[in-house]
Parts: C-alpha cells; structure tokens; sequence
C-alpha cells in the first residue's frame, strides 16, 4: 500500500511504529522533526481502516496542501474551513456523511459547531489525528485556546483512538499534550530534534535596515530557495521589496493579505518562481519543498521551538542547510509586547509568564557562547549531540561543506525599510 497510493518503497525511521500502533487502537503522541514524514502516519491508517479519520489542524493554507497532496494516493480527503462557499460545504458535508470521505481536516474551532456536531453524529469515526498537537499547550509556542475542546469533542463522540504530531516539544510540552488530550495509555514516539545537515548561526545587526543586506548575503551564499521569517506584516512587505530591489525574486506572506495573494505567492514559492519568501510565522507549516536551502528569522521569534521548528523547513531533503537568526535593537521589546498585549487575566497572566520564559531561552541562545547544536539539545532535554555545524563550532555540515553563508557577515549598507 505504502508503494502503490504513496510512492515510498518502505517506511522512514519511526513511521512504522506509528502505523503498527495507530491501527492497533493505541493513542500516540508523535514528535518528529520538520521532514519525517508525519502525514504518512495518519495517512496510511485512514487507508486501512474503516471509518472516518478527523485531522485537526491550525491554518487553512495547511489543510488546502495537505488535501491537495492527498489526491494522487487515492485517499478521499476533503476540509471544512471558512474560506468554502455555502455550495461546496455543502457537498463535502453531504461526501462525508455517504461516506465518500476518509481524510476530514478541520480547525479546532470547528469543533464548537453545532452543524459540525451534527454532521458527525452521522458518521462512523475511527480515528482523530491532532496536527501541531503543542499548540494546545500553554508551554508550547503558539499556545491555541481552541484546541482546548478536542477532548470533550473526542469524548462527545465516543473516545475514539487518537494521534497527537508536532515538530518539537520539550518534556513539559509533551506532558500538557497527554493531559490536555487526555491520552490513555499512549505510545510515545519521540526523535531527537537534531538536525545534522543543518548549519545554525546567529548575529547581531545595528538596525533592522541593516538586516536587509545580512538577509540577501545569508540567501545568495546558501543557494537554493530561502524563506525569511520576520515579526510584522509591514515587515514582510518591506523586506520582499528591498530583496527585489537587490535582484532576488521576493515575494510577501501574512495573514493580512487576501486569501488570492496568499495562495499566489505560496505557489510561486512552491514552483519556483519565487526564490524568497518573507513571511510572518504561518507560511510555510507542513508544507513539504525539498527545495529550501536557507531559513533567517530577521528579529526573534517568540520561542526557540519556533526558530527549531520553522529553521526547519529548510535541508528536507537531507542536504547542507542553513538556519540563521538576525537580531537588531528593539526586536525583543517587540516579541514581548506581543506577549502583553492582550487583556490580563489570571490565566492569561500565566500564559503570558511561560511565554516570557521561552523568549527569555532565546536571549540566551542568541547570546551563548556555547556550541549552539548543544544549546538546543539541552533546552529540549536531550543529551548533546556532535555538532556538524554552527557558527560557535569548526565542523561543517553533515552532508557537505561550509559554504560562506556560514561566515560571518558584515555590512556597511542600510536599507531603508
């Protein structure tokens, strides 16, 4: 099956005990890196079983892909999220109570729908996966009340077996995941978040105009695609514009864009016609392009699982790659006033603490002194790895050598932005 609706010849590292343990009825929680293939492990399961498998996933531009890459393995797949028309609803709604569907992705919040209730309560469900399961952790980046719901939903419609997946998680993570889903039992798999072909590097720049040129010799030198992750939407834009004005192919991705914009510029990245993308954090989640060969975040993300998990996204396929985080003065005033912005609560004044914490992690790496590599492992309780590439170590990566993205770079020219 594997080879004849996938393409694969035989299952990457951990995939067939996922498999063997989903249809065995067990729950799981699955933490792999960015490119091992987690899909295939919810994939493969709604093949074999009868039954409607329910996928809860955070982004529309997410489900839209993943439905997409569904198609040529023959699975029957199909989402509902607010961009459908009434007409189209309708029809997948009617698809999934005949039993035409057997891959339904949704958002958390959909699961508060009364309509939703009532289309399920028609169907037989044989299983739920929870994609970017950590967003339903307090200690998680990205931390989303709304899949706060998926176990009294789950419970609302007979506790069937569930898969919990996510890129990184540290312990404390993986332990809110178990309760908050309310797990029995579950079988954990769990990889190193190590990734040896990628090559991790940090640097300070005078402002954040100054970012642009560090940006365009970071993506030059890399070679291949490249995505840049920046804090504002105003950001992304005006990033995009000055690379287009240094010759690369830029293009801008946010949530204030329209849906249309989005989905071309997504596109262009995905064909090629893109060489950057400046994006704020949702681009680029799940989507498998073996072709990016640079990630920077120009300002710091709000935790180091963002920077592991979106540096991630580039070296998929295995070759040297290079993860680049570009601070400048005033960045982390600004993740924290992201992190305060809202009104507060006692709750929230709890959320807001372990968010401070975590951004408090990137200040040290950012800082360190120590191999980089080491600091990650560390903070994701691992033991420390051998480091094949930082900017604090001489190894190169794995898979090939240094190349001079790995350097530091200094320049003498602001643009403005």
């Amino acid at each position: 099956m594997l080879r004849e609706c996938f393409g694969f010849p035989d299952f990457r590292q951990h995939q067939r005990s996922v498999v063997r343990a989903a249809l065995q009825g067990r729950d799981v929680l699955v933490v792999l890196p960015t490119g091992a293939g987690k899909s295939i492990c919810f994939q493969v399961p709604a093949l074999v079983d009868p039954g409607l498998t329910i996928v809860v996933s955070p982004l529309i531009s997410l489900m839209e892909d993943q439905v997409e890459r569904a198609a040529p393995s023959g699975l029957p797949a199909a989402s509902l999220s607010s961009v459908l028309g009434p007409g189209r609803r309708r029809r997948i709604e009617a698809d999934v109570a005949d039993g035409r569907i057997r891959l339904l992705y949704v958002s958390p919040e959909r699961l508060g729908s009364a309509r939703f209730a009532e289309l399920i309560r028609r169907v037989n469900v044989s299983r739920l996966a929870v994609d970017e399961a950590h967003c339903i952790s307090e200690w998680g980046h990205d931390f989303r009340p709304a899949y706060r719901r998926i176990a009294s939903f789950r419970r609302a419609i007979g506790t069937p077996p569930l898969i919990a997946l996510t890129a990184t998680a540290t312990p404390a993570t993986r332990a809110d995941i178990v309760a908050n889903l309310a797990l029995v039992d579950p079988i954990q798999v769990v990889d190193s978040v190590d990734r040896p072909n990628l090559h991790w590097a940090a640097v300070r720049v005078r402002s954040l105009a100054d970012g642009v040129p560090e940006v365009g010799a970071r993506v030059a030198n890399g070679g291949g695609q490249a995505l840049v992750y920046v804090q504002t939407r105003r950001s992304a834009e005006r990033l995009a514009e000055a690379l287009r004005c240094l010759g690369f192919a830029a293009a801008s991705y946010h949530a204030g864009m329209s849906a249309d914009s989005r989905d071309r510029a997504q596109r262009a990245f995905v064909d090629g016609s893109a060489h950057v993308v400046c994006a704020t954090n949702a681009f680029g989640m799940g989507i498998d392009h073996a072709h990016v060969r640079t990630v920077c975040h120009l300002g710091v993300p709000g935790s180091l699982e963002a920077l592991v998990q979106e540096s991630g996204r580039a070296g998929r396929d295995g070759r040297p790659a290079y993860g680049t985080l570009i601070s400048y003065p005033g960045d982390f005033a600004l993740q924290r006033s992201f992190v305060r912005r809202d009104r507060p609560t006692s709750h929230q004044d709890r959320v807001r603490r372990r968010a401070l914490t975590r951004l408090n992690a990137v200040r040290r790496y950012l800082s360190t002194r120590r191999c980089r590599r080491e600091l990650i492992a560390d903070y994701f309780g691992e033991p420390a790895p051998v480091c094949r590439g930082c900017d604090r170590c001489p190894q190169p990566p794995s898979s090939g050598t240094r190349s001079e993205a790995a350097k530091p770079y200094s320049s003498s020219t602001a643009n403005s932005m």
